[in-house]
């Protein structure tokens, strides 16, 4: 098999799937309370989808992630999930904000996910309500308790960090690793979402190593976890003792471009290279084609071929597309 390599030697086996544009909530770092969605027209099917990831697969792809918008929304996701896993990906997860997880867990854990990360950034309800512009906190919360039960645990809780806002909610959050066996992932904010001059980005923007600091300055000493995949993005840590582990994500402060190993493609069919930049190549055509796998992996090379060395991490850098749209 010839594994799908980028201009600089890394290795791309990951690929993030978003099967849709559109979310029921509206997280205020993701998308404005107006946003026009791309008519349906546009996007993909699931099966077409699957033929994309068929053809990741035979170029060394070896993990992908499902993904929105909100991926619950689509219809038909459960079924996308058991095909690419019986098309043999070893490791199929998926990026959901909990809504609708609780009625899905069973399909999903028997279509074979292995694990689920819900996006939760606070632990207060009036706060979720500010945050997503949607009041379904407890329902939300349920679900990670549900999920908890299920063979998709350890469940994975991915936390956006903004200054005066959820910040104050670190420790809390933190706690939550010493009860359960939780991931806890504080992910730092990125300038994205047409902020042009950057003012919002810089006084909400809180670093990784100020979040760490915060949570072991209150709940003690945090040991550094050796990744099992060095690509991953995270930097691990745990507390003595604790079940769960507690994180940060920093492609801002401390970029971990160099290691990325990730291909995005968007819901309207288009490869995305690289999350902090307007890059993308129309895949598309190449779907619909008549002999699509070859089509497909030509674009698939011209895509990794263009991956930069680095995002484009200013926070003055315009971007024309939410991060619903990339898929995350």
């Amino acid at each position: 098999m010839v594994q799908l390599t980028d201009s600089f030697e890394r290795k791309m086996d990951y690929l993030r799937m978003s099967v849709t544009d559109r979310c029921n909530f509206r997280c205020q770092y993701c998308m404005p309370e107006d946003i026009e969605f791309r008519d349906k027209s546009h996007i993909l099917t699931l099966e077409e989808m699957l033929t994309f990831a068929e053809a990741c697969l035979q170029l060394g792809v070896t993990k992908v992630r499902v993904t929105g918008g909100e991926p619950l929304v689509r219809r038909g996701v459960v079924w996308l999930v058991e095909q690419l896993k019986k098309l043999g990906f070893h490791e199929v997860t998926m990026t959901t904000n909990g809504f609708l997880l609780q009625e899905n867990l069973d399909g999903l854990s028997e279509a074979g996910l292995d694990r689920i990360n819900i996006s939760l950034d606070t632990l207060q309800p009036e706060k979720f309500a500010f945050i997503t512009r949607r009041n379904h906190f407890s329902k939300v919360w349920n679900a990670v308790m549900a999920a908890l039960e299920t063979p998709l645990s350890p469940v994975k809780i991915n936390a956006v960090a903004m200054r005066g806002v959820n910040d104050d909610e670190i420790v809390d959050m933190a706690k939550l690793t010493f009860k359960y066996p939780i991931h806890v992932r504080f992910i730092e904010l990125m300038p994205l979402n047409g902020d042009t001059d950057g003012s919002r980005f810089r006084s909400l923007f809180i670093s990784g190593k100020e979040i760490v600091e915060r949570a072991s300055k209150e709940l003690g000493e945090l040991m550094e976890i050796e990744p099992e995949d060095p690509a991953a993005p995270a930097d691990e840590f745990k507390f003595e003792g604790a079940p769960g582990t507690f994180g940060v994500i920093t492609p801002v402060s401390e970029p971990f471009c160099a290691r990325c190993s990730r291909l995005r493609l968007t819901a309207d069919g288009k490869i995305h290279p690289c999350l902090l930049t307007d890059l993308d190549v129309p895949v598309k055509d190449a779907i619909r084609s008549p002999e699509p796998m070859p089509a497909i992996h030509e674009v698939l090379w011209r895509a990794a071929r263009i991956k930069p060395p680095a995002g484009l991490t200013l926070p003055e850098e315009s971007r024309s597309r939410t991060m619903s749209q990339i898929g995350g």
